[in-house]
């Protein structure tokens, strides 16, 4: 206090040096002592009012305070009187992405690596923001650069093991976070935040065990991590531990009623379990958290899922008179508004989101659905056409250029949807040890009964009456289905084989003989099961194998239980919209291109229908799931 008094009764005489003035705020600083660091920085500003580093230290001081906005107006007047300081700009991009300016933080962080190269600490930031734009190959490149640059950077480590789960690449994330922990030594927070990190990339390769070890070591020591209980729950919901993941689940609610992955999974959960406390959770957070939109937005989501649209359109309407600006409620608003047949009022509120988002797919596919089921077909394929110039391979978009070719009795449309070339049918031999698919397919349907532990079917997916199994069959350690997959694997070679690279046709054009699959799961029904018209957004080649079917559709006589072509989830006012039927039998597989409409016809019987489905995209081609973890 002694030295900060010297400073201040010295104001009618310039102090000896900046130098010694700023070191000294520094200190007082270091201590939390906001009113004696500010005496002496406006000393400082006084004499040095132009200076940037005085600029800057006044600026951290605001920052730390929270005082954002003086903040960033003292980081740009130093950044006027120096634009070379690569540790201002970078500062001054993590204020702006604390404030949500996404795009200008980013623009900062490029200018700090404009201004130093080998600023390591800028490279980690570029790498985080480009995790969150969901360019997880820039993110990769921007956090090895950083780790290249300082080796021993920590949360570059933790964030280059999250962006390698996002990418699909477990096993090197468990290899980093590994090597971070070992890097964070005494820094708590690091070591168990990396720790979760590897919790959840062993949970990817399906060592659920190791994983919930690791979780249930970090339940002791850090229980208030973010995302914990969560990914906790995960593990257990795929070792089958149903009550204990519901358990867990409901602890993150507890933490923060705000979580919405967590009542997101929570629901689907109790969905498939046919629980009557389905949805319970957001009106419970809504007494806590009464003015957020976004939970009774999200809880709009599974009631448009569930097909309650009146609901559905109500909890929507709630969520945007609590804020008008939220763009997924209004979009979810337009799309209940086209399921209620109001498609005036749902195109204004598409267009008034694309207003703001013009950019999205999703919604501009959306908006050609709505001018499609209005019959106002030209407009469906100029919306369909641009969603494509976005996103070239988005299989929603094409099958919505397709009904909207169909609707204008355009012969292209013939052409995008070759019915009787692009489905093939495989009838597979025997896998290896098995004289014949009768005996394989009877041992596979057993084991495959064992896998299906819910009660009806996921409510964001295309069965009825069914159910599905959790995660990814493929290459999870099941003998009998690796012994299937190599049968598959020569089919989809074959498929490929006959494709041409060399025309513009959206299946063709994408041919590689590297590919990898995209999800596989299997599918069982029962009386009354169907699925949905529907296509695959993600994939680029689809799929249904047939383990099992029900004696009435093994005799093969009416349509029961086939599968169905061409036939949209929605009235496009075609007079006959099936266009291909294929005849299941067990042992057949059927490939096709994902942005063909398909769907099957109910069955009735005590028998079940039982089905493996993949999809399959060529090698490089990108797709990263939606698991939580530490990014830094």
């Amino acid at each position: 206090m002694a030295r900060t008094q010297t400073l201040s009764a010295n104001k009618r005489g310039k102090p000896a040096s900046r130098m010694e003035v700023l070191q000294e705020a520094l200190a007082q600083l270091a201590f939390n002592r906001f009113d004696d660091a500010e005496r002496v920085l406006d000393v400082a500003l006084k004499y040095w009012p132009e200076d940037p580093e005085v600029l800057y230290v006044y600026g951290q001081m605001r920052r730390v305070q929270g005082r954002l906005i003086e903040a960033e107006a003292l980081y740009r007047r130093a950044l006027d009187k120096d634009g070379g300081r690569a540790d201002i700009w970078y500062h001054l991009g993590q204020l702006l992405a604390l404030t949500g300016r996404f795009d200008d933080a980013m623009a900062a962080q490029d200018a700090a690596v404009g201004a130093n190269s080998q600023f390591a600490p800028a490279h980690l930031e570029r790498g985080l923001l480009l995790t969150r734009k969901r360019d997880l190959a820039g993110a990769e490149a921007a956090l090895r650069e950083a780790l290249r640059l300082q080796p021993g950077l920590v949360m570059a480590k933790q964030a280059l093991s999250a962006t390698l789960i996002l990418l699909g690449r477990p096993k090197e994330a468990e290899i980093t976070a590994r090597e971070g922990m070992a890097l964070a030594g005494q820094d708590a927070k690091a070591f168990v935040a990396l720790e979760q990190n590897l919790a959840v990339a062993l949970s990817e390769q399906r060592r659920y065990d190791e994983a919930l070890a690791y979780f249930d070591d970090l339940q002791s020591t850090a229980p208030a991590l973010p995302r914990l209980s969560y990914n906790r729950g995960n593990t257990l919901q795929s070792l089958g531990r149903l009550s204990e993941a519901e358990a867990a689940y409901r602890q993150a609610i507890l933490r923060d009623p705000h979580d919405l992955m967590a009542h997101q999974t929570l629901n689907e959960l109790l969905y498939r379990l046919d629980r009557s406390d389905f949805l319970r959770s957001y009106d419970d957070a809504m007494t806590i958290v009464p003015d957020s939109s976004f939970l009774p937005a999200e809880k709009a989501k599974f009631l448009f899922m569930a097909e309650r649209f009146d609901d559905a359109r109500a909890h929507f309407e709630r969520a945007l008179a609590l804020r008008s600006d939220n763009l997924a409620a209004k979009g979810g608003l337009a799309s209940t508004l086209m399921r209620l047949g109001n498609y005036g009022e749902a195109i204004q509120s598409f267009e008034e989101v694309l207003g703001a988002l013009p950019d999205n797919v999703e919604v501009r596919c959306s908006l050609a659905e709505c001018f499609a089921r209005a019959g106002e077909a030209p407009r469906a394929l100029e919306e369909a056409r641009k969603a494509r110039t976005l996103s070239p391979d988005n299989q929603a978009a094409l099958a919505l250029e397709g009904v909207a070719l169909r609707q204008l009795n355009d012969p292209s449309e013939a052409v995008l949807n070759d019915y009787e070339t692009l489905i093939r049918v495989f009838d597979l031999e025997p896998p290896e040890g098995y004289s014949d698919m009768e005996s394989f397919n009877r041992d596979l349907e057993a084991y495959l009964a064992k896998l299906h532990l819910d009660t009806q079917e996921h409510i964001n997916q295309t069965c009825r009456k069914g159910t599905k199994t959790l995660g990814t069959l493929f290459g999870a350690g099941h003998t009998l289905v690796d012994l299937l997959k190599a049968r598959i694997d020569d089919a989809v070679r074959d498929y490929i084989r006959e494709l041409d690279a060399s025309t513009d046709h959206p299946l063709h054009r994408r041919r590689s003989e590297a590919f990898r699959y995209w999800g596989s799961w299997s599918i069982r029904l029962g009386d009354g099961g169907f699925h949905t018209n529907h296509v695959h957004p993600r994939g680029w080649i689809s799929s249904a194998y047939y383990v099992a079917l029900p004696a009435s559709m093994q005799a093969g006589t009416g349509d029961e239980g086939t599968l169905k072509f061409g036939e949209p989830s929605f009235d496009a006012g075609f007079s006959n919209p099936i266009r291909r039927i294929v005849t299941p039998r067990p042992g057949r597989l059927v490939l096709f291109p994902s942005y063909f409409w398909h769907g099957t016809i109910a069955f009735h019987g005590h028998d079940t229908r039982t089905t493996i489905a993949f999809d399959a995209i060529p090698a490089d081609a990108g797709a990263s799931d939606g698991v939580f973890v530490e990014q830094g």
